[in-house]
């Protein structure tokens, strides 16, 4: 005879399991890992994350009727909005790509799983890695003579065009900008 407190501990992690594998497994087993690609010519134009390191994104390239079709996320993540959270954030992965990680998960939208994607899988997806500060829109250098952060996102955003542009970007059909909002207690229009 099985004692009803081991029933109860044996049902307890079949739950688990369960909830497990319908939640979370699914977007693991259908996603993809992308390398980062540094845009190297970043220095010409001055398009630097804030602590002076070179701005990347994720690049999954689109096959069949969406190879001339391109999906562009803008990573979110707040502002700093002091020069101290400014370089705290140039310590980071959101201010720097030296902490970035160098791969990206593909999931949900930039999915290329078909089934679960089913409107862009097949689509250039990329994924823009947020390093700047203030949401890709500075064309500013603070420097006091002992400090100096790169508040560059708006030339961040035109190099990566740039570098994206010979990759196909120039004979796109439809272009979707993406932008996603994490922990950001404002919002842009």
């Amino acid at each position: 005879m099985i004692p009803l407190f081991s029933l109860r501990m044996n049902f307890a992690a079949m739950a688990v399991a369960l909830l497990y594998l319908t939640t979370v497994e699914p977007w693991r087993v259908n996603s993809k890992t992308v390398n980062i690609k540094l845009v190297t010519n970043a220095r010409e134009t001055s398009a630097l994350c804030l602590d002076g390191s070179l701005p990347g994104y994720h690049l999954d390239r689109g096959y069949g009727a969406g190879q001339n079709n391109w999906l562009l996320q803008f990573e979110g993540g707040g502002w700093c909005n002091d020069l101290t959270s400014c370089l705290e954030r140039a310590q980071t992965r959101r201010g720097s790509s030296h902490y970035m990680s160098k791969l990206a998960t593909f999931n949900g939208i930039l999915s290329n799983n078909a089934t679960l994607n089913p409107d862009f899988y097949n689509w250039n997806r990329v994924k823009l890695r947020y390093c700047d500060g203030a949401s890709f829109t500075g064309n500013k250098v603070f420097n006091n003579g002992t400090t100096k952060l790169y508040f560059k996102g708006q030339k961040i955003w035109e190099a990566i065009i740039q570098d994206l542009l010979p990759q196909g970007l120039e004979k796109a059909q439809k272009v979707l900008l993406l932008f996603m909002k994490i922990h950001i207690a404002c919002s842009l229009s």
